[in-house]
Formats: C-alpha cells, sequence, structure tokens
C-alpha cells in the first residue's frame, strides 16, 4: 500500500513537504504543485524552482505535476524535468478551478478526449520518462470519464490517479463512490483512490469498498490532520506528543517564510492557509480561527499561536 500527497497550490512546496517529511512522514510520494506550461522555445527556470533538487529533501520522494493542453508545450517541459533527476512526471487532468477549466485545462479538458489523445500522442512518443495522469470522475458527469478512460487505455501510463468527483462539483457535495468504481473497472493501468480522506475511518471505508486499490491520495484531510499518513501506516503517536509536533512543523514553516516573505500582512495571509486546515484540530468553537483571519501584524499572530498551543489537540 502506498500514500500520495496531493497537490494544493500556495500550499504543498517544498518548504511544506520538506518539513511535513521530517515530522510527520506516511507520505511515499509527493506530488508537487502543477506547473503550468507555456510557448516558447526554453522552459523559464524559474517555474521549475520548486521542484529543483536542491530545495528538496533527499526523503523526499517528489512527482512533478503539470498542467496544459499542447502536448509540444507538455513534451518541452517534461524533458528539461526529466533532466533535473525525475523519472515520472504527473499530468494534471483534473484540476476543478474555473480560471483552469475554461481554458480547457485541468478537468475543462474531459470534455474533449480527442485533445487529450492528440497530447498523449506527442508526450509519449519516445520519452525516457513515465507518465502517470490525475483526472476527476469528468467535466460535468461520470461519461465523460468513460470516454477518457478509453484512451488513456491506449497509452503505457504509470498509473491513473481519480478524485471521485467531477470537476463541476469542485469540492463540494459528496464523492461518487458507484461512478469511481465503474471507472476505475475499465481502467487497465494501476489505480489510487482520491477524494475526502479526514479520518482513519473514512479510509477503512473506501478500503472495504475497494479491496482492489493499493494506492490512495490524500489532499485536504492530510493538511488537516498530518498525523493521518502516519496513522494508516499502522504507526501510534501519543496524543499527549501531537501539539508538541505540531508546533515543530508550524515553527519550521513560519520561520522559512518569515525570513523570505516582505511586510506583516504578507506573512500573516501565508499562515492563514496553514490555520484554514489546522485549526479545527485545536477547537471547535470557531474564535480562534476567526481571529487568526483578521490577523495583520506578525506580533499579534506569534500571540495568538502561542496561546492555541497551549491546548491539546484534538483527535477526530
Amino acid at each position: 500500500m502506498k500514500i500520495f500527497l496531493a497537490p494544493l497550490q500556495g500550499m504543498t512546496m517544498a518548504a511544506y513537504r520538506n518539513a511535513f517529511a521530517r515530522h510527520f512522514g506516511g507520505i511515499d510520494e509527493y506530488y508537487s504543485p502543477f506547473i503550468s506550461t507555456s510557448a516558447g522555445e526554453k522552459v523559464n527556470r524559474l517555474l521549475l524552482k520548486d521542484i529543483l533538487p536542491e530545495n528538496n529533501e533527499s526523503s523526499v520522494k517528489l512527482v512533478p505535476q503539470i498542467l496544459g493542453n499542447d502536448g509540444i508545450q507538455f513534451k518541452a517541459f517534461a524533458e528539461d524535468i526529466s533532466k533535473l533527476g525525475y523519472s515520472r512526471i504527473n499530468w494534471n487532468i483534473g484540476c476543478p478551478f474555473p480560471m483552469v477549466t475554461g481554458k480547457k485545462k485541468g478537468a475543462g479538458i474531459l470534455s474533449y478526449p480527442e485533445m487529450i489523445k492528440k497530447v498523449l500522442d506527442t508526450v509519449c512518443s519516445g520519452c525516457s520518462y513515465t507518465i502517470t495522469v490525475k483526472m476527476r470522475l469528468g467535466m460535468e458527469n461520470p461519461e465523460e470519464g468513460m470516454r477518457v478512460m478509453e484512451v488513456l487505455n491506449e497509452y503505457p501510463l504509470g498509473g491513473v490517479i481519480i478524485h471521485a468527483r467531477t470537476g463541476q462539483q469542485m469540492y463540494k457535495g459528496n464523492v461518487d463512490l458507484d461512478a469511481f468504481y465503474e471507472l476505475a473497472t475499465l481502467c487497465n493501468h494501476e489505480i489510487t483512490y482520491n477524494g475526502d480522506i479526514f479520518t482513519y475511518n473514512d479510509f477503512l471505508h473506501i478500503i472495504e469498498r475497494f479491496p482492489s486499490v493499493k494506492n490512495f491520495m490524500l489532499g485536504r484531510g492530510a493538511l488537516r490532520n498530518p498525523f493521518l499518513p502516519s496513522v494508516i501506516k499502522g504507526n501510534t503517536i501519543e496524543l499527549k506528543n501531537k501539539t508538541g509536533i505540531v508546533k515543530a512543523f508550524h515553527d519550521e514553516i513560519f520561520n522559512y517564510y518569515r525570513n523570505r516573505l516582505s511586510g506583516d500582512k504578507h506573512l500573516c495571509d501565508k499562515m492563514k492557509e496553514f490555520w484554514d486546515y489546522m485549526h479545527t484540530h485545536f477547537e471547535q468553537n470557531g474564535k480562534f480561527i476567526k481571529k487568526i483571519r483578521k490577523c495583520n501584524r506578525v506580533s499579534e499572530y506569534v500571540k495568538l499561536v502561542d496561546e492555541i498551543f497551549n491546548s491539546a489537540w484534538i483527535d477526530m
């Protein structure tokens, strides 16, 4: 069984991945937030900064992810990425955000299987790396995903990650496990399940429903409870130690950005993202996160965080 950490734009950057591996572990592969392809004879190295080997610790097995719908551009990026030492590259055809889907990228391309075929014809021709795919059930309905899967089956992919929602759903509503089962059954490649694994009981429900699935991708669930991957792997962390571990994790990320971001507001805004996920394991009344969201001064932020770390971790 393998556990993957899903890419979340703005959150799971190199600093976060490195700190996560050091303090929590339990992750077999980390997926980078997508790198968007662009036209041009050369790939701008700044676009690859997050995945440069010198920025990622050796304990972090990283799979770079590409977003795009042009085969030539994709291949140019993939070849440059492979030169950095990466043998597996993930294609994002699952991002549900309108600014992406409106350009027929991410989940937006799922309505156009012929475009997917055209990209893969180019990308898979004579490549020295393995392509994996992260997708949704479809953009508007699962029937789209079924047509896409017929295309994906024609290529030597290294695996398919399926988030069990449509792109149109974004992250709302329930995952559709029946549609996931139909799509996974059609797939000739190794399958990874993704979607709404927030607790150990959620994980148990998924493996009971799909006993043949051996790979699982955690996103928001791991950001809310970073102990979850290790718990799934069978490790036990004493409740009394959890607050201290999270504090060390937080402090590493906070100090990293404190040394790189200019201005109190910029730093506070970055750390608000951290607490948007984590706060429910320290409070149940919502008072802390309301104060954090209004906070724009580092001195005030540090005081609030010191107070919350005097609280015990709440298991769910």
